[in-house]
């Protein structure tokens, strides 16, 4: 039999083979290509081929282990994000899995919890309606636009429930690992065996073990991180994207997929429903409700009727320049007499942010990067945050031989600084450097015990810790010092999601915000718990530069050793494009960080019409075709989170 396969490599085309043995779409074979065997997807099984034809090697799997539709959504995949289908499939079933033979262990005998939350009104509505689409096998996308705390969770639960007794599976996905632990348990509680839960932290035989329940049907409810999406559920009829305005949810490595529009082109293909939840939908997302393509349930009031934290916004203009301000320190003592929890955030980890020459003035960079070291103190290394480069600490400048000056602060900065000031006090730090597990601070954080927890976003987003009674933001006006035109949005949403950490038990709360120009407008609704003014008035930005939603993005990311080289490959690529109508191309220019891992990087960056992309992507892979040239590579990104 002839079979076409597709394989992961960077050729947009697929490849016919010859088997002697009976295959079926969708399994996984072994294929020589170019003296090398390679695991490859069946795709399609052919009577006739005008090439001569190689034989495979081997059959990985005797029965699918992706269905129609998952093909279906790679070949989407593969012409939406200019990929090549292979490349796509791997998404779904990475080539290092290996479905085990049988599930070993014992299954749980469990006994589902009954819920015995009282649904608002409001929860009813937005449950009915999720309820009966589910029922009625009718595709739509929903977004739940609730302020925090006000049960969105009870929602999708309800929902996943009506989709199992219709006999289908849902997927459940959360934007970082650091969140299933949370979830999990309310999940199984629920749930018991018929949850399965995927990340990237699982082991190989997690993994394996997981696949062989999904295979047997055993697993009705996946809990996972950004590539769950792809899972061959039997039967999915429901996709849940918790904070869906995450930008954890974009791929930042090929392809680079966003599992918002993975999950929308899925329901399409399987007749299934999306709910959206978030306290701060995406510009993209509210506009696709304002234009009725999304229909939106609302959440107006936290639930029990659960007061808002007062918020107080302090201009550090008018302060001395410390990370913790008398009105914040002032605070955190009052919570700890009254043996409660708080929450510093800080969206930078290290300890000091800056280090540099008091003579010359020199900033010590990293040496394959040229982008500033940040020094971590725990480690005693100055370390790049771009491509892992470390150092040992220095006292003098490499140059001139001057006394190295360490300012600025991050998360470990802040904790020591918290530490003089309330020895007594149990600290934990949450960040990606945080040598304790997730799960460990999770449950001292949940056991109420009064503390001090200073993160970054990783904190920051969907955990509910009822004795946090005050949220102190270090510097509200530190993400909105990026280049890139999202930096306002970013900056509403992680105020808002560290507001919301506060408040979700019985006692009065309050918010603490710390800023440079606390009058911006991203800080400034956001301690008005005002999105719709936040969106008005970003929305208008974003019409008059041409940003999306008024425009689709596509960054082309040239790289490779000679600078000169990338010049000349970009500029050809431009004078390629530039008489295409309508088309906004930005560029060549160096990328914000110009030289990383080794490689100079410049950027093109397209402002498409809608209606006009399916030609320019069409142009950009014949480009992709002549790449990679000797010396020189081409990064397409569609869609992409950072445009500097």
């Amino acid at each position: 039999m002839i079979l076409e396969v597709a394989l992961p490599l960077n050729i947009n085309r697929n490849f016919d083979y010859l088997s002697d043995f009976e295959v079926k779409t969708g399994c996984r074979i072994i294929v020589p290509f170019n003296n090398r065997k390679i695991t490859g997807f069946v795709v399609a099984i052919k009577k006739k081929s005008d090439l001569h034809l190689k034989k495979i090697y081997k059959v990985i799997d005797s029965e699918p282990i992706i269905t129609d539709d998952i093909i279906s959504l790679a070949y989407w995949i593969s012409k939406y994000y200019l990929c090549p289908l292979g490349s796509a499939l791997n998404l779904i079933l990475p080539k290092n899995v290996r479905i085990s033979k049988k599930v070993t262990g014992h299954l749980n005998k469990h006994i589902k919890t009954i819920s015995l939350v009282t649904l608002t009104d409001e929860q009813k509505n937005a449950t009915e309606r999720i309820v009966d689409s589910i029922k009625n096998r009718r595709q739509a996308n929903f977004l739940l636009y609730g302020i925090n705390d006000s049960g969105k969770t009870e929602i999708y639960i309800k929902a996943i429930e009506q989709c199992i007794n219709q006999g289908g599976s849902a997927i459940y996905l959360v934007p970082d690992v650091s969140l299933t632990n949370q979830f999990e348990e309310l999940l199984y509680d629920r749930f018991g065996d018929k949850l399965g839960l995927w990340h990237s932290n699982l082991s190989q035989r997690d993994k394996s073990i997981f696949f062989a329940k999904l295979k047997l049907g055993i697993i009705k409810v996946v809990l996972g991180t950004r590539s769950a999406i792809f899972l061959p559920v039997r039967n999915p009829n429901l996709f849940i994207l918790d904070e869906e305005d995450d930008e954890f949810y974009k791929n930042i490595q090929a392809p680079r997929y966003h599992a918002r529009d993975i999950a929308i082109k899925r329901a399409e293909i399987v007749n299934g429903v999306v709910v959206f939840g978030s306290a701060t939908p995406s510009i993209e997302t509210y506009n696709k409700v304002k234009h009725k393509t999304i229909e939106i349930l609302k959440l107006s009031e936290r639930i029990e009727r659960r007061p808002l934290p007062k918020v107080t916004v302090i201009n550090l203009k008018y302060t001395k320049r410390f990370a913790i301000s008398k009105p914040l320190q002032f605070a955190i003592q009052s919570a700890i007499l009254n043996k409660k929890q708080i929450f510093l955030f800080i969206n930078r980890r290290g300890w000091a942010t800056s280090v540099k020459c008091s003579n010359c003035e020199q900033v010590i960079k990293c040496p394959k990067c040229l982008i500033p070291l940040i020094a971590h103190k725990n480690q005693s290394v100055l370390l790049c945050h771009y491509c892992g480069y470390k150092q040992t600490f220095i006292k003098n400048c490499p140059d001139c031989n001057g006394s190295i000056i360490y300012s600025g602060y991050g998360t470990e900065k802040v904790e020591e600084i918290v530490r003089k000031l309330f020895p007594n006090t149990k600290i934990i730090r949450m960040d990606s450097d945080t040598k304790d597990t997730h799960l460990k601070i999770f449950q001292t954080m949940k056991s109420g015990y009064p503390c001090i927890l200073i993160g970054t976003q990783i904190a920051a987003k969907g955990f509910d810790f009822s004795n946090i009674t005050l949220v102190g933001v270090i510097n509200a006006n530190s993400g909105l010092y990026s280049a890139d035109f999202r930096a306002a949005e970013r900056t509403f949403s992680i105020l808002t999601h560290s507001i919301g950490r506060c408040g979700r038990g019985s006692s009065e709360s309050q918010v603490i915000i710390q800023a440079d120009e606390p009058e911006h407008y991203a800080i400034k609704h956001a301690a008005e718990y005002d999105y719709e003014k936040f969106f008005n008035h970003e929305l208008e930005f974003r019409k008059e530069f041409l940003w999306p939603p008024y425009k689709k993005l596509i960054n082309i990311t040239i790289l490779g050793k000679k600078e000169k080289d990338i010049i000349i490959e970009s500029e050809s690529i431009v004078s390629y494009l530039k008489d295409e109508k309508d088309l906004v191309i930005l560029g060549p220019v160096p990328k914000i960080v110009p030289f990383l891992a080794g490689k100079h990087r410049w950027q093109i960056l397209l402002k498409v019409n809608e209606n006009d992309f399916n030609e320019i992507a069409l142009k950009l892979m014949r480009i992709m075709e002549a790449y990679p040239k000797k010396g020189v590579n081409m990064v397409l990104d569609v869609d992409p989170i950072e445009t500097v």
